[in-house]
């Protein structure tokens, strides 16, 4: 960090700040404002926020905007208990995240940072994942408190619960192939979906209906709400098949 003075540095950040909040609509009620901060046993600025833009935007904005006043300032986005979920969520889902000895998704605080470092603004993609994050951290925060949860705990949560447990407790309409899956999977296939939501192929979920002499009329129904899949998987795997047969009589 420069050591040289420079006239008027705090107001001219402050000032500076509230200029960057206003060119990227932060939110106040969402914590996502610029926070100048000042270390007097570091001589350091820092420029705290929450969410919101990423910091390689905040730094090329800042620097833009005031060269000198920015001049060694450091940036540090932090992350909402809403958006550690929503990554955690995230994770879980993602095939590439790497499994413990459990093989549950392996979810860490800094493989969510990580996630989001050039994501500006997490949001969630639709209700289902708003829904499972207030779930999470209902669960995370218990009767503690708003934010009482570390990054840390909300992470182990999803990581051991498992995300069906906390799309049932949200109270979401699963799909009728989701459905099957929660009741007809086997083991391997149950702990897919309980911890990334992965359900059973359409296959083997009327397979498994009707292997089952009782299975229940709404068993049955959503059974029968996957004959489209099935037959468009059908004729696919028949396209195919009947595409070896065609290259093999022209190579011969």
């Amino acid at each position: 960090m420069s050591k040289t003075p420079v006239a008027n540095r705090s107001s001219r950040l402050r000032r500076l700040a509230g200029t960057l909040g206003e060119k990227y609509q932060l939110d106040w009620s969402r914590g996502e404002h610029i926070e100048p901060e000042y270390d007097d046993a570091r001589r350091e600025w820092t420029y705290r926020w929450t969410d919101g833009p990423t910091v390689e935007q905040i730094r090329r904005a800042a620097r833009k905007a005031d060269r000198e006043a920015t001049d060694g300032l450091v940036y540090r986005r932090e992350l909402s208990q809403q958006t550690v979920a929503l990554g955690a969520i995230r994770l879980a889902m993602d095939p590439a995240t790497g499994v413990d000895f459990r093989d549950r998704p392996s979810i860490t605080p800094s493989a969510v940072a990580e996630l989001w470092r050039t994501v500006s603004k997490p949001h969630p993609r639709d209700a289902r994942e708003t829904a499972m994050v207030t779930a999470i951290l209902a669960e995370a925060n218990g009767d503690r408190g708003r934010n009482w949860a570390q990054d840390y705990d909300i992470c182990k949560l999803v990581q051991e619960q498992g995300l069906a447990t906390f799309l049932r407790r949200a109270g979401v309409e699963l799909s009728p192939i989701e459905r099957l899956t929660e009741r007809y999977a086997p083991p391997r296939a149950s702990l897919a979906w309980s911890h990334r939501l992965v359900p059973m192929t359409a296959l083997e979920a009327f397979s498994a209906v009707q292997a089952n002499p009782t299975a229940r009329a709404d068993a049955v129904a959503d059974a029968l709400t996957l004959l489209p899949t099935l037959h468009a998987e059908l004729d696919q795997a028949a396209a195919e098949l009947q595409s070896r047969v065609t290259g093999e009589g022209a190579a011969s």
